[in-house]
């Protein structure tokens, strides 16, 4: 009777094996089209609270990003960003300053070029503006008044404030009254997240799963021929 049974065993093995696989397969592309997918999002334009999206002290949610966010507030410290990228303006230094918000927050702005177009102030302001992951690059020198890059990890220990990770950039400030504060500000264009790469590594993963599915049924078949090749070779040597 065992003779019967192996040879099924065997094979339903085999079979639930191979179906593992195909699982894993499709798993593999389930992520690749969320991948996909999350590429193509485009953020709300209604803005929001920032404490409503983000929180001081973690890292930035990724829903989060590129969302238009509103805060109250009053700058505490002004620093010179230099050599930004600001897109079809090239390269140009600009102005962040260190805003804090309510319990003792705190988060990175970008107010605009650093040209002196736009005042420093310590007065409570009303702001809107788009939120950004922090640079990871840098893009020059830093001191106590200039960031290489646009980090709150750069000016952590700042008046020892819980930060906002990531950063915003200003499109309006408006005070106490309502009155616009003017000046040159900067473009604040939704951030394209590459995503390319990951997708085409679940892509790989698709790939290598379902090679194994097909595999595993084969094995047995690819043993056996080997085996008879084996079994030839012996006699021959004989």
């Amino acid at each position: 009777m065992n003779k019967f049974l192996r040879p099924i065993a065997t094979g339903l093995a085999l079979l639930l094996l191979s179906g593992i696989f195909v699982e894993l397969g499709l798993w593999q592309w389930h992520r690749a089209q969320a991948t996909s997918a999350q590429g193509k999002v485009i953020p709300s334009s209604i803005p929001v609270a920032l404490i409503d999206v983000d929180k001081a002290g973690r890292n930035i949610y990724t829903k989060a990003i590129n969302r238009i966010v509103t805060l109250q507030g009053h700058y505490v410290k002004d620093y010179v960003a230099p050599t930004q990228n600001i897109g079809a303006g090239g390269y140009k230094d600009l102005s962040v300053g260190l805003f804090e918000i309510t319990d003792n927050r705190a988060i990175l702005i970008v107010r605009g070029l650093h040209d002196s177009s736009i005042a420093p102030t310590s007065q409570q302001l009303d702001i809107q503006g788009r939120l950004y992951p922090s640079q990871q690059e840098d893009h020059g020198f830093n001191s106590d008044t200039s960031l290489g890059r646009i980090d709150p990890a750069l000016v952590a220990g700042t008046g020892h404030y819980s930060l906002f990770d990531g950063y915003i950039i200003a499109i309006s400030e408006k005070d106490s009254t309502g009155t616009e504060i003017t000046g040159n500000r900067v473009p604040s264009p939704v951030l394209v997240q590459s995503i390319s790469g990951f997708y085409w590594q679940h892509i790989a993963y698709v790939v290598i799963w379902w090679f194994m599915a097909l595999l595993v049924p084969c094995a047995p078949i690819i043993a056996k021929r080997h085996e008879r090749k084996l079994n030839s070779h012996a006699l021959e040597v004989e």
